[in-house]
């Protein structure tokens, strides 16, 4: 049996692995660079430790090459210490394709709307078209895309903010981006918007530019009236992530110089006024900018999948039946088992997997993601 597996990250990797373990004929395609998502956190590390962040599969085929399991890695490091090596020896050995971009996929000679939900629609294989032109064919396809692939918008609402499109210096969006941003920030002043770790994380790493350049400054614009903006865990089993969001919630509550609170509020309007950026927030204020790094958040991208018959969850943009499943569970440390059913599309032999099952859906982690992969698996015949 074919396997199809797109995306090159930890899930993808890791599907890749269990599907050639079980004998089955798989290719991984990646549309960058294997690992390329997290080579977009900089220096962030994982709050995790390492062992929960790979599958058993992944943990024997690297063997002694296995970084300490306590190890905190930054993503670039674990995209060259796990991934890589991974892709090149056995069982991955010349079945992973990096550069090909999937634009399509779908039924051989079937629509979405033919046979929907009838068995004769398993009997035709998937075919995938690609950017060049090249076409593959599968009998079960793994969607490991992730579910932060497209930005989101910065305005109030999740609506792109008036002038957001005329923006003269791009939003800066990834961790990675603002690091190496930081001579070009020094001495000026950064909006950061959103109060997720990404945000806190975009916190400390100004705080650090601020104390070796007075002149720096930040506006953090958040939607939350509270004191400290960043979701605390009680007792949380994760110091770094406990770490990050108690100094960004400390800093929050009693701001010094170079920071500037703006609570309840949101980006209403974008302006360019003398090389400048004047944000317009809710309430009636505005803020002079030179740089805006926006946290906002992603969306899984779901454009390739407008000929099969998937249910996509409208609350998420994963999968419905995973949603269904999870979306009361507000511990991602205490997810349950969840049933073959729920892992489920609807399109008989497609799967979404990791992060792209969950969309929008807080609370996804890579160990939840590696035990409902080996149910997917487990599951083909």
């Amino acid at each position: 049996m074919r396997v199809l597996v797109i995306g090159g990250g930890p899930m993808g990797v890791a599907a890749a692995i269990g599907a050639a373990d079980r004998g089955f004929e798989v290719t991984l395609l990646e549309r960058d660079e294997i690992g390329a998502a997290l080579r977009t956190w900089g220096p962030t590390r994982f709050f995790s430790p390492l062992r929960m962040n790979v599958s058993p599969a992944m943990r024997a085929h690297l063997g002694d090459d296995m970084p300490d399991d306590d190890a905190l890695l930054t993503g670039p490091e674990y995209a060259d210490r796990v991934l890589v090596p991974l892709a090149g020896r056995e069982p991955l050995r010349g079945r992973v394709r990096t550069g090909v971009r999937v634009l399509a996929i779908g039924r051989r000679g079937l629509t979405r709307t033919d046979f929907a939900g009838h068995p004769l629609r398993h009997e035709r294989p998937f075919r995938v078209l690609t950017a060049d032109d090249e076409t593959f064919e599968a009998e079960v396809v793994l969607d490991a895309t992730g579910g932060m692939t497209l930005p989101r918008a910065i305005g109030a609402g999740g609506l792109p903010a008036r002038g957001e499109s005329r923006l003269v210096h791009r939003l800066i969006r990834t961790l990675g981006e603002l690091a190496a941003s930081r001579d070009e920030l020094r001495g000026r002043t950064t909006l950061i918007v959103g109060h997720g770790h990404s945000a806190a994380n975009a916190l400390c790493l100004l705080e650090e530019l601020a104390q070796e350049s007075p002149s720096t400054r930040v506006v953090w614009a958040v939607r939350s009236a509270n004191r400290r903006p960043c979701e605390e865990v009680m007792n949380d089993p994760l110091p770094e992530r406990a770490r990050v969001v108690e100094r960004a919630n400390a800093l929050a509550e009693a701001p010094p110089p170079f920071l500037r609170m703006e609570r309840r509020a949101s980006i209403d309007g974008v302006a360019q006024v003398n090389g400048h950026a004047v944000i317009s927030l809710t309430g009636d204020r505005t803020v002079e900018i030179d740089r805006l790094a926006a946290f906002t958040g992603y969306r899984p991208e779901g454009a390739m999948l407008s000929e099969l018959a998937v249910e996509i969850s409208p609350v998420s943009e994963g999968g419905a039946r995973l949603y269904r499943a999870v979306s009361s569970i507000t511990d991602c440390l205490t997810v349950p088992a969840v049933k073959p059913h729920d892992l489920q599309s609807g399109e008989p032999g497609f799967y979404f997997v990791g992060s792209r099952a969950y969309g929008r859906a807080p609370g996804f982690l890579l160990q939840t993601g590696f035990a409902q992969l080996e149910t997917i698996l487990s599951s083909l015949r």
